[in-house]
């Protein structure tokens, strides 16, 4: 059996450590087995393709060498005789491999559970008998699908042959496209594990084709890890990793990702309130791109940038000429249209960045229409593009309008969807934009009581959690 890849395990690692930390800093005393099995679901969930048996082990902090001492030390605790257990046994088991029964007895008495919460057996308990509800059943098609590449790369030897490459890039294309849906954090960790890998590939004897794709692929990477940095609100970290897409885009020869880097870095200075550098970054872009979607979002940066400027009549300007650009480039781009994912600039997110420029220009009617407009795209479209993010700021700012024209009812109806999204999903910009929301509630009569709830929304988000996971993280074993 292959183990995963070290890439993999880091990781798993990496958030394990962070979860078992946060989750121990909040009870005293050695964790009960209640609270090791809420890891180990919390650590499954963030890292499926590794097997609940190494996410028991990753829950209690051991090291294989720790656990196989521990097991040790429970059979002279218990009087039972010691078996030959070892290191190479307790990793095939963590592959996938199940133990005999003897082993799964003495490994059930180990973690003090039993073998369906470690991955060796399954459980037939009608629903309705059941006291809590079943683990997920190991996923042998994603483990078998793992095993078979990582032994492929292999097999490739000191060469990254074409199927090595596929993977990598198909690996980003999703990775980018689970981001509209997903929780920025767990995916941050694995598109660091991903990046590790194509740099690796890097340094390794290639084609100068395959070093273009490589260059890219990581370059992507960058402006998805980037995209993460800033819905946790930390905007020096994203710019880095902007101008490190633009680099890699540039070494690689793509426009696109040139554009888009330039882009993110726009939409970076644009809530960092450096309009100017905003402004001057998307024109920039529209130099690499300069028809399509991604030109469409460059001048929607522009328009805002140029709003907040007091510039209003090369706002509008900005405005028709993102709508023109998207009509010219009808045959999309590799990075926009066909990746897509977080790299789409699709109507929705179109109308949305217009209800924001028409805002900031006091344009409060129209901004009510574009909002509304935004968020009957993204409910009329398909669910894997409907970015959660966007729909919520949408949301939100289609809020502040209704305020701005006097409608606290309307206001309220916007934002009561916002305030039901859970605290991984609570971007930093979403924060920032409630925050003004709250003060002209609070300013109205019978606005403080949304006011109140908007207060306790944002104590509870994803830049707190994010700091909170990271500062209690440290350095993994």
């Amino acid at each position: 059996m292959t183990p995963v890849s070290r890439g993999g395990d880091r990781a798993a690692l990496a958030y394990a450590t962070i979860i078992r930390n946060r989750t121990l800093a909040g009870v005293s005393g050695p964790p009960s087995a209640a609270v090791v099995q809420r890891m180990v679901d919390e650590i499954h969930a963030c890292h499926p393709q590794q097997t609940r048996f190494k996410c028991r082990r990753l829950a209690h902090g051991w090291t294989v060498e720790e656990a196989i001492d521990h097991f040790h030390a429970m059979c002279d605790r218990e009087g039972i005789k010691r078996r030959g257990l070892s290191e190479r046994s307790w990793r095939e088991w963590e592959a996938g491999a199940r133990p005999d029964r003897d082993y799964t007895d003495l490994l059930c008495r180990l973690f003090r559970t039993g073998p369906v919460q470690l991955g060796f057996a399954q459980d037939y308990t009608p629903e309705e008998l059941r006291q809590a509800p079943a683990p997920p059943v190991l996923d042998m098609i994603t483990v078998a699908a793992d095993e078979a590449g990582a032994h492929a790369e292999r097999a490739e030897e000191s060469e990254l042959g074409a199927g090595a490459l596929e993977r990598l890039r198909t690996q980003v294309v999703w990775v980018g496209r689970r981001y509209v849906s997903e929780a920025p954090l767990p995916l941050f960790v694995e598109m660091r594990e991903l990046q590790e890998r194509t740099r690796r590939a890097l340094e390794r004897r290639v084609h100068p084709g395959q070093a273009r794709e490589l260059y890219f692929l990581t370059g992507a990477l960058c402006g998805l890890m980037a995209n993460a940095s800033m819905d946790m609100d930390r905007r020096v970290p994203a710019d880095t990793l902007a101008r490190a897409a633009w680099t890699y885009g540039k070494v690689a020869g793509h426009a696109a990702l040139m554009g888009w880097a330039r882009g993110m870095q726009s939409s970076v200075a644009l809530w960092d309130r450096r309009h100017g550098d905003a402004a001057r970054y998307a024109e920039e872009g529209l130099t690499h791109v300069r028809a399509g979607s991604g030109a469409a979002r460059l001048h929607m940066l522009r328009a805002r940038s140029y709003a907040f400027l007091g510039r209003r009549g090369e706002a509008s300007e900005a405005l028709r000429e993102a709508a023109e650009a998207r009509v010219a480039g009808r045959g999309g781009d590799e990075l926009h249209d066909e990746i897509a994912g977080e790299f789409a600039f699709r109507p929705a997110k179109e109308r949305y960045y217009a209800a924001v420029t028409q805002l900031q220009l006091g344009a409060f009617a129209p901004a009510i229409e574009s909002a509304r407009e935004s968020l009957s795209l993204y409910a009329a479209g398909e669910p894997e593009n409907r970015s959660y993010g966007c729909e919520a700021m949408a949301s939100a700012h289609l809020a502040i309008a209704h305020l701005m024209e006097g409608d606290a009812a309307g206001a309220e109806d916007a934002m009561t969807p916002i305030l039901a999204l859970p605290p991984e999903r609570r971007i930093g910009s979403l924060g920032v934009t409630l925050g003004a929301s709250r003060a002209l509630l609070a300013s109205r009569p019978g606005g403080e009581r949304m006011a109140g709830r908007i207060e306790g929304f944002c104590a509870v988000d994803l830049p707190r959690r994010a700091r909170h996971a990271i500062s209690d993280g440290g350095e993994g074993r």
